[in-house]
């Protein structure tokens, strides 16, 4: 890991101690002091040494030496003596505590525009923190949106985007630039994709993996090992995967909203038949009883996020607190179900607000409000670096977007924020399928193209006007050239789109539970390579794309 990520190179050294630290090696330690205890056994018997020959008796002799001993010792000791010497003090930094909560979009957020109750204490905190009605996510699906969120790189440049594909150890997270500014790391995940596997273990100390989890033994978990910090300041992970399908709500939440009658259900396999099947299997009535059990589970989340974090902001008076999601879902808006297939306003839009404690606000001129301006999941990094008064040195790559600290200061500023989002997903069999998909959005429209290095479904175009048509139902790719145009332009200029050649080809193999969780989430493989041979087929809510050759 060392010398993959270059910690030495890009002064992350401290990450080396920590993480040898952390993990002594029980096994080899348990067998070295099986040796030496073998070892002690055979000096004490001198006829047994002598029977064994010169040469392992001068063995015996050199390490019954207590020098050699008390070297030994101290080498297996080294780690934790460099930890304590290298480590800075970070009494005075601000604990962060970042909730992922997976699969939520916006308009099924209190304080995002829902028509139900499911969010009345993320409400009251974003009251009193920051929250951002246009907050983009640059994919629709989880494992490259949260590896931007980490990396502060879109995903064609981290290059984790596809089902097996691992993030590479070459990037640097946001967990390690707090590990090496000496903050103490842990992450509690429920979701298959946000595992070691997948290569998001990088900076944290801890790192623990539920898929069955509910949010309520992982935020206790998590509370736990606050409390056990001391003086050193923490930097804790929680995603909670309680949103994603299959709408199973807890006792006490079910029939909240879900007044239907109508029993439905939908995971991974249901999903795929309802594609191949073009839309069998699930009347409107069915997915609005899945869409108000969904609505169920958020208020779940609520209460358990809610509570957990008024509770850490009472107890911490130098605490920020990030509220996210990483993407969407689709209810039929558009003719299908689930997410990562397109880049439609309901999987890019995303809740995201900030909370902290009076005391670090009041110190750092933080103002309450929420903001109606776009900002993007790039931007989520630089902002949490930049309150905790973290670098990201020279050498690593470069971040892509810009802290949010002017909008938590409520200052005046005229800058707009281009948010580029993508999905290397050939698309779904009931729109097309289209091929994969780029966008560049503004507060005002928004461009769709088909990635125009991939020859099979290149110079395909939806744009759409974000004001008259927010609902995302007429293509004016023909009618406005120009616009289409000009942000055509804007798109390649950005530099965000790139060749996939460039990504390296690095895969994980995958035990048969590793699969069978992708798979139950809908996370199974990629879908065919070419799948453009047949003639499409378009739900009659999908929205046909134009195609424009120049």
């Amino acid at each position: 890991m060392s010398s993959a990520g270059g910690w030495f190179e890009v002064g992350d050294g401290l990450l080396f101690w920590l993480t040898w630290a952390s993990d002594l090696g029980g096994r080899r330690l348990l067998l070295a002091a099986g040796l030496a205890l073998g070892l002690v056994v055979v000096a004490m018997r001198s006829n047994s040494i002598g029977a064994l020959g010169d040469p392992f008796a001068g063995l015996v002799d050199i390490f019954s030496k207590p020098l050699i001993v008390g070297a030994l010792v101290a080498f297996a000791l080294l780690p934790k003596l460099m930890v304590a010497m290298q480590r800075p003090d970070t009494s005075a930094k601000p604990d962060v505590l970042f909730i992922l909560l997976d699969t939520v979009r916006l308009d099924h957020v209190g304080w995002g525009g829902s028509e139900l109750d499911t969010t009345p204490k993320l409400d009251a905190l974003a009251r009193k923190g920051a929250a951002f009605t246009q907050a983009i996510t640059q994919a629709p699906w989880t494992k490259p949106s949260i590896a931007t969120l980490i990396t502060g790189q879109v995903p064609g440049f981290h290059g984790a985007t596809a089902r097996r594909a691992v993030l590479s150890s070459q990037k640097r997270t946001m967990a390690e630039a707090f590990g090496a500014a000496g903050y103490r790391t842990a992450a509690f995940s429920s979701n298959p994709n946000i595992t070691p596997v997948f290569g998001f273990e990088q900076g944290f100390q801890s790192f623990a993996v539920d898929t069955k989890s509910a949010a309520e033994p992982f935020i206790s978990a998590g509370e736990t090992w606050l409390q056990q910090g001391g003086e050193q300041a923490s930097f804790l992970y929680l995603h909670l995967n309680d949103a994603h399908y299959p709408y199973d709500p807890l006792p006490g939440y079910e029939g909240l909203f879900n007044h239907t009658g109508v029993v439905a259900s939908l995971d991974g396999d249901a999903e795929r038949k309802f594609r191949s099947t073009q839309g069998e299997g699930f009347t409107e009535e069915d997915v609005e009883s899945l869409r108000l059990s969904y609505a169920e589970e958020i208020r779940y989340l609520d209460d358990q996020v809610g509570d957990f974090v008024a509770a850490q902001l009472s107890a911490n008076d130098n605490l920020l607190v990030v509220i996210c999601s990483d993407h969407g879902e689709e209810f039929l808006e558009h003719g299908d179900l689930g997410h990562a297939h397109s880049l439609h306003e309901e999987l890019i839009r995303v809740p995201l607000q900030f909370a902290w404690s009076p005391a670090l606000g009041e110190r750092l001129g933080f103002k309450a409000g929420i903001h109606n301006d776009q900002v993007r999941h790039i931007d989520v990094l630089p902002t949490l670096l930049e309150v905790a008064g973290l670098e990201w040195p020279e050498g690593t790559d470069e971040l892509q977007g810009a802290d949010l600290l002017g909008f938590f200061r409520k200052e005046d500023s005229d800058e707009i924020r281009p948010a580029f989002s993508e999905t290397d997903s050939m698309g779904s069999a009931l729109s097309g399928p289209a091929g994969p998909l780029r966008s560049l959005r503004f507060p005002e429209s928004k461009l769709v193209v088909t990635d125009p290095w991939f020859e099979a479904s290149a110079n395909r175009y939806w744009l759409y006007d974000l004001i008259a048509d927010p609902a995302e139902r007429k293509n004016l790719a023909v009618e406005k050239p120009e616009l289409r145009q000009q942000m055509w332009d804007q798109l390649m200029g950005l530099g965000l789109m790139v060749e996939r050649s460039h990504i390296p080809d690095v895969h994980v193999v995958l035990s048969e539970k590793q699969t069978a969780d992708l798979s139950e989430m809908g996370y199974a493989e990629d879908g065919k390579e070419n799948p453009f041979e047949e003639e499409p087929y378009f739900d009659p809510r999908a929205i046909k794309w134009v195609e424009i050759k120049d």
